[in-house]
């Protein structure tokens, strides 16, 4: 007899009746803030929620998922200062956070680094108070505040966390005061990373330990080339790394976009030594075996990123194409691969081909700040290859006022108004036609 699938209870109604609830029970919530189209979003669907693990740990705690298109999310965004898809925030009952937790951690680390929040949380602590002890030495730590620490999205922290602190010195510090070995490394990973300064001997040590090099392997995956061109010792590195990617392309345990990705890291230290022919076969196989496999609509999202990236990366930009086209009529966000079908378009100089994916792009997208913040990029991008183009210009234009008044005060709203933002200059540099004037006055909130 098979055995009943566990699944997250994700509450309705508003955040703050979420907030309210979670302090009438005194229970933590759980925020994830994301997006349909949004890749890292996809692979936190398929390699953690869906996870029986996850899902059975939520029991004690109450889930909200903020959609970034749903109405007054980018308002409520903005108050609870969630910028980046995914966000995914642990609360106390009171509202304070426990917690900012990564995205990157594969379903098994994450799920240790949850039962860590919530044990600090438990002991009465939380990421701020036990920043504010470690830095100030006024009491020792556990090892499970270690661990909250080490495990922080700081990516995603907006200041919440480090208030006017500089992230490499604070991340430095930590590391240096962690009583938690584990952690120590994770913490210097993190630090040496922000200062762009990084120790090769310190780094070969990390690489050779299986099991260290595993638990860190978000931070190898999407930024171990970037260690690498930072420190000494560049072949050595290169290899050492290489080899432990080998080992996760294999792993039978990790998913396929975890996989994949460790292949296309592979492929990018490859080609710090010598050029890559060789290795575009193997890309290619690799590529092709995983999407021949993958049937889960959100895993297979954040894959088809994944294997474009590649196959760009391995100078197959063709292949790339090929696969972000076989995939727009399967695809729940077709529209998402549209914007790499344009920038794919750009990297050839083909300006129609931009012009014209970016504006599918938008015309196809579903959501109000999607919709606004897609039909922004389209105008740029208008005005930017073809300003002389008045006619498709104002027609953007007029099409982007609807978005706007679509969106309401949700469109002055956090990365609504970020992207209105960048449009304002451009606007401003070609002549005012007359719904290009009117968008001029809509881009300044009333």
């Amino acid at each position: 007899m098979a055995a009943t699938k566990v699944a997250i209870e994700w509450l309705n109604g508003g955040l703050d009746a979420a907030f309210a609830l979670a302090k009438a029970q005194q229970r933590p919530l759980f925020l994830y803030w994301g997006a349909a189209w949004c890749p890292p979003c996809n692979r936190v669907k398929s390699e953690i929620f869906a996870r029986d693990e996850f899902a059975a740990r939520t029991a004690g705690v109450l889930c909200y998922h903020l959609d970034g298109d749903s109405a007054g999310a980018q308002a409520l965004a903005a108050r609870y200062q969630l910028r980046s898809y995914p966000t995914l925030v642990l609360y106390a009952p009171d509202g304070g956070e426990i917690t900012r937790l990564p995205c990157e951690l594969d379903g098994e680390l994450f799920v240790a680094a949850f039962d860590a929040a919530l044990a600090v949380h438990a002991a009465g602590s939380s990421a701020a108070a036990a920043l504010e002890a470690a830095l100030s030495a006024s009491r020792p730590l556990s090892a499970d505040e270690w661990s909250l620490l080490s495990h922080y999205s700081w990516d995603t922290d907006e200041g919440k966390l480090l208030g006017t602190r500089t992230l490499a010195p604070t991340l430095a510090a930590l590391a240096a005061a962690s009583t938690n070995p584990d952690a120590a490394v994770r913490l210097q990973l993190h630090a040496q990373l922000a200062a762009g300064s990084v120790d090769a001997a310190f780094l070969l040590t990390v690489l050779a330990d299986a099991r260290l090099a595993r638990s860190n392997m978000d931070i190898f995956n999407n930024s171990g080339l970037n260690l690498i061109k930072r420190a000494s010792r560049r072949e050595e590195l290169a290899a050492a790394l290489g080899s432990v990617a080998a080992q996760w392309a294999d792993d039978f345990w990790l998913s396929a976009p975890d996989r994949l990705m460790a292949v296309r890291l592979q492929m990018r230290l490859a080609r710090l030594l010598a050029p890559t022919q060789g290795l575009q076969k193997q890309i290619r196989e690799r590529v092709d075996e995983a999407l021949a496999e993958s049937t889960d609509p959100y895993e297979r999202h954040t894959l088809v990123n994944t294997a474009v990236s590649a196959l760009n990366d391995a100078g197959l930009p063709a292949q790339a194409e090929q696969v972000l086209l076989a995939e727009l009529p399967r695809s729940h966000s077709p529209y998402y691969f549209m914007l790499s079908l344009a920038a794919s378009a750009k990297r050839r100089n083909d300006v129609s081909g931009v012009l014209d994916w970016y504006g599918k792009a938008w015309q196809a997208s579903v959501g109000v700040a999607t919709r606004l913040q897609w039909g922004v990029t389209y105008l740029n991008s208008l005005i930017d290859l073809a300003p002389q183009d008045s006619a498709r210009i104002e027609q953007a234009a007029q099409g982007l006022l609807a978005d706007i008044h679509a969106a309401g005060a949700d469109a002055h709203q956090q990365r609504n108004l970020s992207q209105l933002q960048k449009l304002a200059p451009k606007l401003a540099s070609i002549p005012a036609g007359p719904h290009t004037a009117t968008l001029a006055v809509a881009l300044t909130p009333n």
